[in-house]
């Protein structure tokens, strides 16, 4: 049953999610967007990693057209670290511009390739004009965080618990793995994990950011699920419901 008496709260209630790589999924991901009129930033590689499908032009043009956003996830999708100036230029600043190009509609965020980033690559995509970047940093609801660190709440994939921990840990976030711990652990699914952080940001305030890719919500036969958690989060009074680049802004004005 969903909590429909949130506690009163300061800070703002945002929802937005994001999707990688462009896969033809992406056309069943974003009807069911639109159902349940959940907003989405999709990212979008030019070409796909090791010769996946991407979709065409006039189908991410569509996409702009139901009120989504796309983002930009590199040319080729590359681990950008791992390379040098001018390829790391090609990657980033060219996926912005060839994006443009075919959208005709600037092109304001940025993700990237499996989460993999230095301030190298932070420096390119900020000098290559974009607003912000998203990572693949999960368990996150705060409204503090750089705009070119975007972190996630949680991806909609069956990760082992071992996974979360091993997400936090990297970044050495000790109050998250405690609550982790203590309010997610026993949690039979990802889906229902969502609905409880969706719960804490209710009553608390801050960013609730779904992740994923729709391919993978097709090879695990994650659809249901999915569903059933958007029926929970979406078309809820008092919640701003935003694209990515939107959250990005609000929550830096909240912070």
């Amino acid at each position: 049953m969903k909590n429909t008496n949130p506690k009163p709260r300061i800070n703002p209630t945002i929802v937005t999610t994001s999707w990688d790589d462009g896969h033809p999924c992406d056309l069943r991901l974003a009807e069911a967007l639109g159902e349940s009129r959940m907003p989405a930033t999709f990212y979008v590689p030019l070409v796909g990693e090791d010769g996946r499908a991407v979709l065409h032009t006039a189908a991410l043009r569509s996409f702009l057209d139901q009120g989504f956003e796309i983002g930009a996830h590199t040319v080729t999708h590359q681990i950008l670290p791992e390379l040098d100036s001018t390829a790391l230029l090609k990657e980033v600043f060219g996926s912005k511009q060839l994006l443009e190009d075919e959208l005709g509609r600037e092109v304001r965020m940025f993700c990237y390739p499996r989460g993999r980033y230095d301030s190298r690559v932070i420096r390119s995509v900020r000098l290559s004009g974009f607003l912000g970047a998203r990572t693949t940093r999960m368990l996150s609801q705060s409204l503090a965080f750089s705009r070119f660190e975007m972190p996630t709440s949680l991806q909609a994939y069956p990760h082992p618990p071992m996974n979360y921990l091993k997400n936090l840990g990297k970044r050495r976030d000790l109050v998250g793995i405690a609550s982790y711990v203590t309010k997610y652990s026993k949690c039979k699914n990802w889906a229902e994990m969502g609905k409880i952080m969706f719960d804490d940001v209710l009553r608390e305030g801050g960013i609730w950011h779904l992740y994923g890719h729709s391919w993978e919500l097709e090879e695990f036969g994650l659809w249901d699920q999915l569903q059933e958690l958007f029926s929970y989060v979406s078309n809820r009074p008092g919640v701003i419901y935003a694209c990515n680049s939107k959250a990005l802004e609000l929550g830096a004005e909240a912070a």
